[in-house]
């Protein structure tokens, strides 16, 4: 698989979750923007466990100076259509700044099995 190219780190504005639910009734939020998953056994956990993860990763990032492999997009495929309606829900604290929290449909690509983001 190629890596995308390397670019230094800017902290964005947003950050984009996308939620669906599973086969067996737990919920996915995958935060696209760094293509991060976490589950939950609903929204707001989901939603609570992602963007804990976010603030996470990119804070050990910088602890650890990897500013310039923090950021990964999710593949194209994971990202909503151009026109989908986002709605900011919440904002996301790290190192200092806020990140607003866009989200699309309440779930998005229901039923459709994970795959691999490695």
């Amino acid at each position: 698989m190629t890596m995308p190219p390397r670019h230094p780190f800017q902290l964005p504005t947003t950050v984009t979750i996308v939620f669906r639910k599973e086969r067996d009734g737990k919920i996915t939020a995958h935060a696209l923007d760094f293509d991060i998953v976490a589950t939950g056994d609903n929204r707001e956990e989901a939603d609570k466990k992602v963007c804990l993860a976010v603030r996470s990763y990119i804070e050990f990032g910088f602890l650890n100076g990897w500013a310039e492999d923090i950021r990964y997009a999710a593949p194209d495929e994971f990202w909503p259509p151009k026109g989908t309606d986002l709605k900011v829900t919440g904002t996301i604290e790290i190192l200092s700044r806020e990140l607003l929290v866009y989200t699309a449909s309440p779930f998005a690509n229901e039923h459709r099995e994970a795959t691999s983001l490695a």
